[in-house]
């Protein structure tokens, strides 16, 4: 076994998130983490007997390793928390819970709280933390997939003025279910007010600094916390990591992205929010300046949805189909979104033809956006026909012109 393989399985960072999380924050001293642990029956990180499977210069490097992930962790957690207090009349969704004890503090601070993530984790979390809480009504555990909206639509029934917080999840969608998550984010505030605050970009693009900071600027322990991380990310799921425009682009292309898809940004600083004392630096006070310097670079992104207005498509626009087929044209005209919830529709109209088309015209005058699963409808279409210049898309806008330069679909479809 490799050093790199025993190291991912002692420190296990990302295999196991969920519980790693919690196991961190309750590690540096956090009383309801602690608790919540306790009836998790989750152990406490550092009891692993590695003494027994790695030799004592793995086990060195091991030491070495924890208090970067405690640190990140921590901060992470810890600075949700301040911001959250911030806004005391929002209500809070919790995007994903995980096993964190964030609604145990809620309930402390008398908030309403829906901690979503997927059922595997609520129903343990759950119950647990009605155990502490005892049975707090305004305390809710959802089981919700953010790539569907309807369920966390029926969460949220009734509520209004929303703090949405999203911390360790971004980095698990492809860029089609990244789309959608931030379409149903989207409705969802368009119906109950409020904001989202997205924390993943901050630490994905600082990760290498903080771990630089806490370990004296060794290039090769930082080599190897980002290898073992790298790997242990990849074992936690059947996906592929970071594989959206979130983790590959710049911070210039993520905020076009993010206008794109119908939202205003303001960035919020870390340092701001970073609590007087974390329990993760007490072990190693003479990086705590440095780290603090790298959180003072660092912004959170809190989304609102953007107004109507301006010349442009009116990306509001609910996603509708009109379609006519007459002497063998199939004339279709689209509006809204085009994307992996809304293509079928289109589809479906196009295969219920009676007929083989001869001619397709397409009008996009009024459509704000098409995925890549709505230029697969469109490709097919266009396929469909044995003479392809009968092919024929009116009212491209600048912005769709744009997304069928990008992802070549120019050359078949205009």
């Amino acid at each position: 076994m490799d050093n790199i393989q025993q190291l991912r399985e002692i420190v296990n960072p990302v295999f196991n998130t969920a519980k790693s999380c919690v196991q961190l924050v309750a590690g540096v001293g956090d009383e309801d983490s602690r608790q919540i642990l306790g009836i998790l029956g989750f152990d406490r990180i550092g009891n692993e007997k590695s003494d027994n499977v790695v030799s004592p210069e793995i086990a060195e490097k091991v030491k070495r390793l924890f208090p970067v992930y405690a640190v990140y962790t921590e901060a992470r957690f810890q600075t949700v928390n301040k911001l959250i207090e911030a806004y005391p009349d929002r209500v809070v969704v919790d995007l994903p819970c995980g096993y964190t004890a964030r609604g145990i503090k809620m309930s402390h601070q008398r908030r309403t709280y829906h901690g979503f993530d997927l059922p595997a984790v609520i129903d343990i979390i759950g119950p647990a933390a009605a155990k502490i809480h005892g049975g707090d009504n305004h305390i809710h555990y959802d089981a919700v997939d953010a790539t569907n909206y309807e369920s966390m639509a029926a969460a949220l029934e009734g509520e209004r003025n929303l703090l949405i917080t999203t911390e360790g999840l971004l980095m698990y969608f492809t860029q089609q279910e990244l789309e959608e998550v931030f379409s149903n984010i989207r409705r969802i505030l368009q119906k109950h007010g409020g904001s989202w605050v997205i924390v993943d970009r901050a630490f994905y693009t600082h990760d290498k600094t903080i771990a630089s900071a806490l370990l004296d600027h060794d290039a090769e322990m930082v080599a190897l916390y980002t290898a073992v991380t790298k790997k242990a990310a990849g074992a936690v799921a059947d996906v592929k990591f970071y594989d959206n425009v979130f983790f590959k682009n710049t911070d210039e292309e993520i905020i076009t992205f993010i206008e794109e898809m119908g939202f205003n940004i303001r960035e919020i600083c870390v340092a701001d929010y970073l609590p007087d004392q974390l329990g993760s630096l007490k072990v190693m006070p003479q990086a705590e300046a440095g780290v603090r310097e790298v959180f003072r670079d660092m912004n959170y992104w809190e989304l609102t949805v953007k107004e109507k207005g301006g010349a442009k498509v009116d990306k509001d626009l609910p996603f509708a189909v009109e379609s006519d087929f007459t002497d063998g044209k199939f004339t279709v005209r689209i509006q809204g979104r085009m994307d992996t919830i809304t293509a079928p529709e289109l589809l479906q109209r196009f295969q219920a033809l009676p007929c083989k088309a001869e001619a397709i015209e397409v009008n996009v005058t009024n459509m704000a956006y098409v995925s890549s699963a709505g230029l697969r409808v469109l490709l097919m279409m266009y396929k469909s026909l044995e003479d392809k210049s009968q092919f024929k898309m009116v009212g491209v806008s600048e912005e769709i012109r744009e997304i069928l330069e990008v992802t070549g679909f120019d050359q078949f479809l205009l």
